[in-house]
């Protein structure tokens, strides 16, 4: 069930390659709650990418899993999750926005309680994330933008 959601803090904004065979990318923002142990990850967005990923648990599926995530499947989806989000800000893409203090909103479409901590985190909330600054929402959107991959 879809839940809203709306916070401010450090907000790590980065373009993703997220199907290899399409080659489509996304721009993908992370936060963090709960003074660091909720990892909240959104698709920003970005008008006229048709293959924008959908549910964000299934994109870390399709991803694939490293031997020290335990868990239910639903689990490891979401460690995958966390890792990408605090992979941005230590290994950054090139293009990465790294804002100190961001208001943002999440239309979340899945949350997964983890097994365990992993990256700090011990739960995951995905969705699509709007940024309340738009001049730093359409940087955002900038990212990806110039490279999208046309349409079937």
């Amino acid at each position: 069930m879809a839940q809203n959601l709306t916070g401010q803090g450090r907000v790590t904004i980065f373009p993703m390659l997220h199907d290899w065979e399409t080659g489509s990318q996304c721009v993908l923002a992370y936060t963090t709650m709960d003074g660091g142990l909720t990892a909240v990850l959104g698709v920003i967005p970005v008008e006229g990418n048709v293959h924008e990923p959908g549910d964000l648990l299934s994109l870390g599926a399709r991803h694939g899993f490293i031997g020290e995530w335990k868990g239910t499947h639903e689990q490891r989806s979401g460690c995958w999750l966390a890792c990408a989000g605090a992979g941005s800000r230590t290994v950054r893409k090139p293009g990465t926005i790294d804002v100190p203090a961001a208001g943002w909103s999440l239309d979340m479409v899945r949350a997964v309680d983890l097994d365990g901590t992993y990256y700090g985190h011990r739960r995951v909330l995905a969705g699509r994330m709007a940024l309340a600054d738009e001049q730093l929402a359409d940087q955002a959107r900038a990212l990806v933008s110039r490279a999208l991959v046309p349409a079937a």
